[in-house]
């Protein structure tokens, strides 16, 4: 993985839209008594969740060994949270199994740093394999579906309002140079989702926000003999009114675009 450039300022921009990422706290089962929360950096969300739940113990784990050792000292006095620097594979050699598994803004990092496609394939059979029957897999993450791969009539217009942006010229090269030039809603979509993202450009800008849609991530579970439970794609409020802002995007054009999805599936 590429080195942060600041690292406080990245979990800071990690653990600003709490709120909104505990809407995952919904779909945790009753009767659960065991979480995994794979990739949980600080342990923002795991402890958060953790003070919700006193009653279910969370594991949190994270590649970075800087994290993990911020979010054990976040959890001194704590008792049912544990923190662990560890790679998700390497945790199926620990016998305990969970009765829900958690990937909170995380596999598209998985794909990005790892071997793209496979390595979330990989990581979800691994998820499935560390689940109790009948466990629950969470994912949240910036997810789109595949027909906005497709070229609008409408498109040019939006993006004749990016592109008068002078300032971000740089970074829609950038962008491009990366990943093809902005032709689909996806594309202009994903460049929405990390303009934003200057200060840490050099790792952001190369980072692929949305490379797994959810027919994908369908087909993956289905494999798994997973059953989808629920199933949701929406825009935080925030964008909203970022794009807004920034762009001058009318309401029916910002209701093309997305930032955020769910999905909740069952180990059969």
């Amino acid at each position: 993985m590429d080195e942060i450039a600041n690292p406080q300022r990245y979990l800071e921009r990690m653990s600003k839209p709490l709120q909104e990422k505990l809407r995952i706290a919904h779909f945790i089962p009753r009767g659960t008594k065991t979480v995994l929360d794979v990739g949980c950096a600080d342990g923002t969300v795991t402890l958060a969740l953790a003070e919700m739940f006193p009653s279910i113990n969370f594991v949190g784990i994270d590649l970075s060994n800087e994290f993990i050792e911020i979010a054990k000292k976040k959890a001194v006095g704590k008792p049912n949270v544990t923190f662990e620097n560890v790679f998700l594979r390497e945790r199926l050699a620990n016998s305990q199994r969970f009765d829900v598994v958690l990937f909170c803004s995380v596999l598209h990092e998985f794909f990005s740093y790892g071997e793209g496609t496979s390595t979330v394939v990989k990581a979800l059979a691994d998820a499935h394999e560390m689940m109790k029957p009948e466990g629950t897999l969470i994912i949240r993450d910036m997810i789109l579906y595949d027909y906005m791969n497709q070229s609008d009539l409408w498109l040019s217009t939006i993006e004749k309002k990016i592109k008068n942006k002078v300032e971000l010229t740089d970074l829609i090269t950038d962008f491009e140079k990366y990943f093809g030039q902005i032709v689909s809603t996806k594309q202009l979509n994903h460049f929405l989702l990390k303009y934003m993202y200057e200060d840490n450009w050099q790792r952001e800008g190369k980072e692929n926000y949305v490379p797994v849609s959810f027919e994908q991530y369908d087909r993956v579970l289905k494999l798994l003999g997973m059953k989808e439970q629920y199933r949701e794609s929406y825009t935080i409020p925030y964008l909203i009114e970022l794009w807004r802002k920034d762009f001058g995007l009318t309401d029916e054009e910002l209701a093309c675009f997305r930032s955020t999805g769910i999905i909740v599936a069952q180990k059969e």
